[in-house]
Formats: structure tokens, sequence, C-alpha cells
């Protein structure tokens, strides 16, 4: 049987007001026009940044932004900084994370890969200085095996690498870069000279 029920105009006003507050939310997050042709959101992009490689841990992003550069993503973090809605950003390279460490629910996950050739064609320098020795200037969007092979044409390699090279160095370095030559040089981050932070400030 069929029972009737009231709803309380409380409750209907409140489920208005949400219903249009969650739509006037979705304006805000327009990106600036400087960045906004970057922003993937087709249903295959979205469903790969969905997932990390285990397939453990699933966040669907609201956007996946391909930056042609680091003032892109510097812009980005701005934008989503200085934004009334607070939004969600993880940075994604080979997406073997940790825990879903590359997802962003109903954020922005950044494809670091789309950077992979910035500094003149290679995001890969080798360099010497006489108080520092030889030392590779790495983008965190490049894989291991690509810094390997780059370091070897000068006759050197790193000190320390994971076990599996197909992974960024930023995705390594995000978790200490711990591996089997860890206890004999460190993690990978206990090699690192120098790191740029984008701030977006």
């Amino acid at each position: 049987m069929a029972k009737h029920i009231t709803i309380p105009k409380n409750f209907m006003t409140i489920f208005i007001v949400t219903f249009f507050m969650s739509n006037a939310l979705a304006i805000t997050l327009l990106p600036p026009n400087d960045i906004a042709d970057r922003f993937h959101n087709d249903s295959e992009t979205i469903k790969i940044a969905s997932s990390d490689f285990g397939h453990i841990v699933q966040e669907i992003p609201a956007a996946v932004f391909y930056p042609n550069s680091i003032d892109d993503i510097a812009s980005l973090v701005k934008y989503a900084y200085n934004n009334s809605v607070p939004i969600n950003v993880a940075a994604r390279g080979q997406a073997h994370s940790t825990w879903g460490q590359s997802l962003a629910r109903d954020g922005v996950v950044v494809n670091m890969t789309s950077l992979e050739n910035r500094l003149n064609g290679s995001g890969i320098i080798v360099s010497s200085d006489s108080s520092l020795g030889s030392y590779a200037d790495v983008g965190g969007e490049q894989l291991w095996i690509d810094v390997l092979n780059t370091t070897l044409q000068y006759g050197l390699s790193p000190v320390s690498w994971v076990d599996y090279l197909y992974l960024t160095v930023g995705g390594t370095l995000s978790n200490a870069g711990i591996s089997g030559q860890s206890f004999r040089f460190g993690p990978q981050i206990s090699n690192v000279y120098e790191l740029d932070v984008i701030t977006g400030m």
C-alpha cells in the first residue's frame, strides 16, 4: 500500500538552493583564457586519468591538463589556489602512483608527459661544475630510462635509480626513490642538489 509523504517546505528550499549553487560553482571553474585550450575532458581522457596503475584507487577528475610549459602549470596552480571553490590538482607521469597520488577527484590531473620535449627538445641536460661535479638537470616528466641513456653518452650514470626505469623522475622523487641501491647511495631524493617547486606565485 502506498503512503503519502509530505516533504517539508524547508527541505525543498534547501534542495533547490543546493541545486542552483552547484550549477553556479561549475561556472567559477572555467579556466583562464591563456590556458583554456590545454584542458581536455573527453570521456577517453577522463577514463585514463581516473585510475592509478594498480587500478586500486579510482577518482574521476573534471579535466586533464596538458601543459606546454612550466608557466602553464604555474598559471593552473595560481588559478586553483585563488579560485573561490577549492580545486584539486594532481601531477601524473606514468601513473605508477601510490594509493591514487596522481588522481584528483572533481579536480584537474596534470599530464606531465606533455612536457617531455621542453628545454630545446630535451628535458635532460648533462652539465659539469667545479664544486658540484657532473650532474643532470632533468624535468620531473622525464623517464629514468631516458636519464640513464642520456648520461651514458657522457660516460656517467645516476648514482641511485629505481629498479624499474620506465617511471618519471618526479613520480619517484615524490616517494623518495627507494630502490635496491638505496643501501649504498641512499634513496634518489638524497642525491638531488636542487628541486624547482611550482607554486603559482
